[in-house]
C-alpha cells in the first residue's frame, strides 16, 4: 500500500530515481489538488469574510502537517502511541466507498439497462415524469450498506467490507434491476432531438 516502500525493493539506482520522480509528480499534481482544493473551499464557506483563499490553504496545510507529523514522529520512534491516523483514514475511505458503491451501481443500471440511455431532461426537474421517491432504489441501497455494516464485525465476511465499493456497486445494481427493473422501466421515453434548422 506504500509506494515508497515498494520503491525501496528496487535495486537499480536509475529505476529508483525515475520512480521517485514519478512519486513527486503524482504528489504535486494529484494528491495536492485532491487534498487541498476541497478543504480550502470548506474553510472558505465556514467564514467567507474571515477566511479567504490564501488563509484557507494555510489552514489546510497546517492541519495536514499536524496530522502527518504525528505519523512521521511515530515511525521514527519519538512518539509512542496506539493511535494510527493512517488506519483511521483508510477505514474512513473504505466506509465512504461502501456508501458510494451501491449508488454508482444503481445509477449505472438505471441509466444503461432500464432506461436504455433515454431520459426526459426537462422531466428531471418536474414532479410529473419521474417519481419523487424510488422505493426500489432505496431498497437496493439499504441492503448492501446493511451487509457492509454487518461485515465490519464478522471476520469471515470481512471481504465484503474490504472491497466495499465493488461489492456494494455490484449487489446494489443487481438488486435494483431485480426489484425495480419492470416497475421503473414503464413506457420507453424517446430521446430529445433538437431541430438544427430552427
Amino acid at each position: 500500500s506504500d509506494p515508497v516502500s515498494l520503491i525501496g525493493k528496487i535495486h537499480s539506482p536509475g529505476w529508483v530515481a525515475l520512480a521517485m520522480a514519478l512519486i513527486v509528480v503524482a504528489t504535486l499534481s494529484t494528491n495536492t489538488a485532491a487534498n487541498i482544493v476541497s478543504p480550502t473551499n470548506d474553510f472558505q464557506n465556514i467564514a467567507p469574510r474571515l477566511i479567504g483563499r490564501s488563509r484557507a490553504v494555510w489552514l489546510t496545510g497546517f492541519i495536514g502537517l499536524a496530522l502527518m507529523g504525528h505519523e512521521l514522529l511515530k515511525k521514527l520512534g519519538w512518539i509512542v502511541s496506539d493511535l494510527s491516523l493512517e488506519s483511521v483514514y483508510s477505514n474512513w475511505l473504505l466506509g465512504y466507498s461502501s456508501l458510494l458503491g451501491p449508488i454508482a451501481g444503481i445509477m449505472v443500471v438505471d441509466y444503461f439497462l432500464i432506461r436504455r440511455q433515454h431520459l426526459d431532461l426537462a422531466g428531471l426537474y418536474r414532479d410529473d415524469v419521474y417519481p419523487a421517491w424510488n422505493r426500489a432504489g432505496f431498497a437496493a441501497f439499504a441492503v448492501p450498506v446493511a451487509l457492509t455494516v454487518l461485515a465490519i464485525g464478522n471476520s469471515s465476511f470481512s471481504w465484503f467490507y474490504d472491497y466495499g465499493w465493488f461489492t456494494g456497486s455490484l449487489l446494489g445494481g443487481a438488486l435494483y434491476y431485480a426489484l425495480g427493473g419492470v416497475a421503473v422501466r414503464g413506457p420507453a421515453i424517446a430521446p430529445v432531438h433538437t431541430n438544427k434548422n430552427a
